[in-house]
């Protein structure tokens, strides 16, 4: 009979149950996840979209792609450049150059301005964006640039100088295009401005593309409370 009440005991399953969750501590508030914008850079996010002749080369080291910056007031004409749909839009980076011949005759010391517009949605203005620097027998771009063109014309084209621009985008899509405004070289009371359309005036690279997006901040770190 022992023996009997002992196997039924054993073949009866345990059941466990569950933790309920642990309740926050008395008249402490809930923890609400609060959206907070961040930038998050997802290479290549861009699509670049101009045209295949505006392309100057690649730097040796970096891989980049450097393009031709010509004066127009036509954004197709420009370096047009795809942006992702966003819902809170975004940020658009670029190094900005002088494009210059530096052959025997250019003349030096010589200071140069080189000043390029960003158009988006047809003719819409984003900004217009200004290189200054003044060029002696050193000058010397910081990178050696692997040339599209061997032709005699652009022997001695070189970028020159660097400076980042920045641009906050709009939510929903967008394309922006970099189009030349003019380019002013003065060599001592001498200046001469050019603004011809279809001249190739600057040199631009190194393009990122950062998306605002929404984070939780639960997932982050941060300050507790007090041991």
């Amino acid at each position: 009979m022992y023996l009997l009440l002992i196997s039924l005991l054993w073949s009866v399953p345990f059941v466990t149950q569950a933790t309920p969750p642990e309740a926050p501590p008395t008249g402490q508030a809930p923890v609400v996840a609060v959206a907070e914008a961040t930038a998050v850079d997802e290479e290549p996010l861009y699509m670049m979209r101009a045209e295949e002749n505006l392309r100057f080369g690649s730097g040796v080291d970096t891989g980049r792609e450097y393009y031709d910056v010509v004066i127009t007031t036509r954004p197709t004409e420009g370096v047009l450049i795809k942006l992702p749909y966003t819902q809170k839009g975004g940020r658009f980076t670029f190094d900005l150059h002088h494009r210059v011949g530096l052959d025997d005759d250019f003349g030096l010391p010589a200071e140069i301005m080189t000043v390029v517009e960003i158009l988006t949605g047809g003719t819409n203005r984003l900004g217009t964006f200004t290189i200054l620097d003044v060029v002696d027998q050193n000058a010397k771009f910081d990178e050696e640039i692997d040339r599209i063109s061997d032709a005699e014309i652009d022997r001695y084209v070189t970028p020159l100088s660097r400076k980042t621009i920045t641009i906050d985008t709009q939510p929903g899509p967008q394309s922006v295009s970099i189009v030349g405004r003019d380019l002013t070289i003065a060599r001592g009371a001498i200046s001469t401005r050019i603004d011809v359309p279809g001249t190739r005036i600057a040199m631009v690279s190194n393009f990122k593309f950062e998306e605002v997006r929404a984070v939780n901040p639960l997932k982050r770190g941060g300050p507790g409370p007090p041991p």
